[in-house]
């Protein structure tokens, strides 16, 4: 039989769709690799909710001259944490600020600040910036604003070793010192005992500012641009570079709970709040 110019062209589309189904069908057949993002970047709106919950708590360190020196967030109704880099010693926690709302509103205006001293005679507890590079420093009196310190909230920590890699972190920060961002759908590529390597956008200024979960529990505090310790990726392959390093929560409270006991009674208590904290999400979602 005789076949036409148009049967050909017929014939040909059907022999190229069946190929596309084929080529479909093995694309669908392909394993995943390890190496790549194990969550979505995809997630329920709630998830900006908690994350709006959770800001208030972030706050900028300044000096007594209001010179930026990094970021924090409270991890009890009276405790801040930051980096050992940020606030060293007592001393320059007696000479340091934390400031609250340096952020933009819905119209993109400059929302009202509050400004706290720091309480160091009341609480300080802190590792070297070689070690574990965290501050923990007791917030005192309101110098500027209006509003209560308890208005901020806080973001209890999370004391597990359980972050899948591949899983998504988020950040909230002062990158150098600007109006308070959030970095989202960050990935965590490798990590120890004491450190996480994620990838996110972070800048000078970043130091101290906390790095949640997708659920916004706390997992770490944000402290290099850079890896400064070797971490195992989810496939054992070579750690890759363009990742950034936070100290993880679990090691800090190992930390803390090494030194507790050489605390006075007061500060003892202070502490256990935070450590005995019956539940992992921002505070401000229990009112």
């Amino acid at each position: 039989m005789k076949t036409t110019s148009r049967g050909r062209e017929i014939r040909n589309m059907k022999t190229t769709k069946t190929k596309r189904i084929h080529a479909v069908a093995e694309i669908g057949k392909e394993k995943p690799r390890l190496t790549q993002r194990a969550q979505p970047l995809s997630g329920g709106v709630h998830l900006l909710e908690i994350a709006r919950l959770a800001a208030p708590s972030i706050g900028r360190v300044l000096s007594r001259i209001l010179v930026f020196q990094g970021t924090g967030v409270m991890i009890s109704d009276r405790l801040f944490l930051t980096n050992n880099h940020v606030i060293y010693d007592p001393e320059d926690a007696m000479t340091s600020l934390v400031e609250f709302n340096y952020e933009l509103n819905r119209i993109r205006q400059p929302k009202p600040v509050t400004r706290f001293v720091l309480a160091p005679d009341n609480f300080f507890m802190s590792s070297p910036q070689e070690d574990l590079d965290f501050t923990v420093v007791a917030v005192g009196d309101r110098i500027l604003g209006k509003r209560a310190l308890s208005d901020f909230g806080y973001c209890p920590i999370k004391n597990a070793d359980d972050e899948p890699l591949g899983e998504s972190v988020n950040v909230i920060h002062h990158p150098s010192g600007n109006f308070k961002q959030i970095d989202l759908h960050g990935e965590l590529a490798a990590h120890t005992d004491e450190v996480l390597h994620y990838r996110a956008k972070t800048r000078s200024g970043s130091s101290g500012a906390p790095v949640f979960n997708d659920h916004f529990e706390l997992i770490g505090i944000h402290h290099y641009r850079c890896p400064s310790r070797a971490a195992k990726t989810i496939d054992g392959s070579p750690e890759p570079k363009d990742v950034h390093e936070g100290i993880r929560m679990s090691a800090i409270v190992k930390r803390i709970n090494s030194e507790k006991i050489h605390l006075g009674k007061k500060q003892r208590a202070l502490i256990d709040t935070v450590l005995d904290c019956p539940f992992k999400c921002p505070s401000l979602l229990k009112r």
